[in-house]
């Protein structure tokens, strides 16, 4: 069979090159050879497979506890106890507030985040578990607001640092990342799942201790992660090679991606180690406090494409369902704790059975469709929840709120199937490995900065004008689905150091290179299909 010249030497050669030719540059980028190499290299059933199987569950506990987290204060909201004992209102200012100083301390823990760069991204990761876990008992057992708010404030600054996509998409196979990381984000609907069932039972107890469990329960995956982390889950391989560690990388990388499991000079590990050293070579920002390397011609791109899309995860409308489902229900005359929980609990297990569904569609779709068709789904829904909304102020029929609730759980479906998913993947495979620990808290800033402004605009735009919030995103989510045609590129069947073409190729704007290298993917594909059919060797 023909040799086929690698990704990185391609990627080397024309970056170096005087001038650009795009059309050689596509050509040489279209090589799937690693992503083969990966699939041939791993037998789910192994032990490799078990020791990847462990550390989903220890990771998947951090997502656990964060569905938990922000659970809990929308499930609590509903209990009478819990509003006496502090005095205020289920709409308003203090619920707002208790929202918002949640993704207040998400945006003081995300330049905290480069740490992992620092002290290894299990460090952050425990510090961050250490955190939720002391938090979850100032909450159970606050003496007054200020003692909550407080905090309600550590628990986003641990939450923030606690959970990292990153990690799974640095330490698992290449063939496996989109699956992995979709598995991974679908743990934070485990989380929730698991706290919405414990709140239906909770609601009907009439002590304190009706609110105080569940916010210790945000605890109890934290707790499983702090005593578990340094024993199952393994460093990550970048953050090996960045710290000249190069041999534990590459045993960590033939433990974990090969069926041997011990072999560092397996084809795959060196294939794997080159690559990302190549990847960092001449990075100049390195070091934790220094952010030069993101003004950058080629970063610049990617630091726009990384803002536009944290701000929108953050502005869908999707938090109207996740915290504040109780006072949605009431715009359409339910009023029940129990009925509010109960749907609650259905509305978070149908986006946990969704988003499993995403992570198995998530590689044999494109990024941007799954974003097209998620927004578009969106804006149709919210449309017909502010319709039916509408007529019920109108006539207060039953099936018509019976109609809007069923079109919560669409939402919710459609919402984990095509975004949820691409939550944790997208942003990673945007970032370069020298931007990526830096990156990601950038992108953990600037979307609880966002989630901040809407926690705090639900709270209050219920309570001032009711249903009609629900147009307020239809129009933004409308301009939204226009600028993700132009702003975001495709990144699917592309490694995560390949994508550096997408970003550093002069003269070519990152969506139209993207596509290019799609179409010349397609056609290098239609020509290995008909050399196959006749029988002689794929140029």
């Amino acid at each position: 069979m023909e040799h086929v010249e690698s990704n990185t030497d391609a990627l080397t050669d024309y970056k170096n090159a005087e001038a650009y030719v795009e059309e050689v540059a596509i050509a040489r980028i279209t090589d799937e050879e690693l992503f083969n190499l990966s699939a041939e290299s791993l037998r789910w059933k192994s032990w490799t497979g078990f020791r990847i199987f462990l550390i989903m569950i220890v990771q998947g506990c951090c997502m656990a506890g964060y569905g938990i987290d922000w659970t809990v204060i929308g499930g609590i909201n509903n209990f009478s106890t819990w509003h006496a004992f502090f005095n205020f209102k289920d709409t308003g200012t203090t619920i707002a507030t208790f929202n918002a100083l949640m993704t207040i301390g998400s945006v003081c823990a995300a330049p905290f985040l480069s740490l992992g760069d620092v002290i290894g991204r299990r460090g952050v990761i425990f510090i961050g578990n250490f955190i939720v876990l002391a938090a979850a008992f100032i909450q159970a057992f606050s003496t007054g607001i200020p003692m909550f708010m407080a905090g309600r404030f550590f628990l986003g600054f641990g939450s923030a640092l606690m959970s990292q996509p990153q990690y799974i998409g640095e330490v698992a196979p290449t063939h496996l990342r989109g699956r992995l990381v979709g598995l991974y984000g679908a743990c934070f609907q485990f989380g929730s799942v698991f706290m919405s069932a414990g709140l239906i039972g909770l609601g009907t107890m009439t002590s304190n201790w009706s609110w105080k469990i569940p916010l210790l329960l945000e605890g109890f995956f934290p707790a499983i992660v702090c005593g578990t982390i340094y024993f199952i889950s393994p460093e990550s391989p970048r953050y090996l090679i960045i710290k000249g560690r190069k041999e534990e990388a590459a045993m960590v990388i033939a433990r974990y991606h090969t069926t041997e499991g011990n072999n560092p000079d397996h084809p795959l590990v060196k294939a794997v180690v080159q690559q990302m050293e190549d990847s960092i070579s001449g990075a100049t920002n390195m070091e934790v406090w220094d952010w030069r390397g993101f003004f950058k011609k080629g970063a610049r791109s990617r630091v726009g494409v990384l803002i536009i899309y944290s701000i929108f995860q953050s502005w869908n409308g999707g938090g109207i369902i996740g915290q504040y489902l109780g006072p949605a229900c009431e715009t359409v005359g339910i009023t029940s704790t129990t009925a509010k929980n109960g749907f609650s609990f259905g509305s978070t297990l149908t986006y946990l059975i969704f988003t499993v569904v995403g992570s198995f569609i998530i590689d044999k779709m494109w990024r941007r469709h799954l974003i097209f068709i998620g927004i578009g789904c969106i804006i149709l829904i919210q449309t017909a929840i502010t319709i039916l909304s509408w007529q019920y102020t109108l006539h207060e029929s039953k099936s018509t709120a019976i109609l809007t609730i069923f079109f919560f759980f669409v939402f919710q479906a459609c919402s984990a199937t095509f975004i949820a998913t691409m939550h944790n993947i997208y942003p990673v495979e945007v970032l370069s490995l020298s931007l990526r620990a830096k990156g990601m808290g950038l992108y953990s800033l600037i979307q609880s900065a966002a989630s901040t402004v809407q926690q705090y605009g639900i709270g209050v735009g219920f309570e001032k004008i009711g249903y009609k919030l629900w147009v307020v995103y239809i129009v933004y989510n409308t301009i939204q689905l226009g600028l993700s045609y132009f702003c975001f590129p495709e990144t699917s069947a592309l490694s995560l150091e390949e994508i550096d073409a997408v970003f550093e190729t002069p003269g070519v704007k990152p969506v139209k290179m993207s596509l290019d290298i799609k179409k010349a993917q397609k056609e290098h594909d239609r020509l290995e299909a008909e050399a196959a059919l006749n029988g002689t060797p794929a140029m």
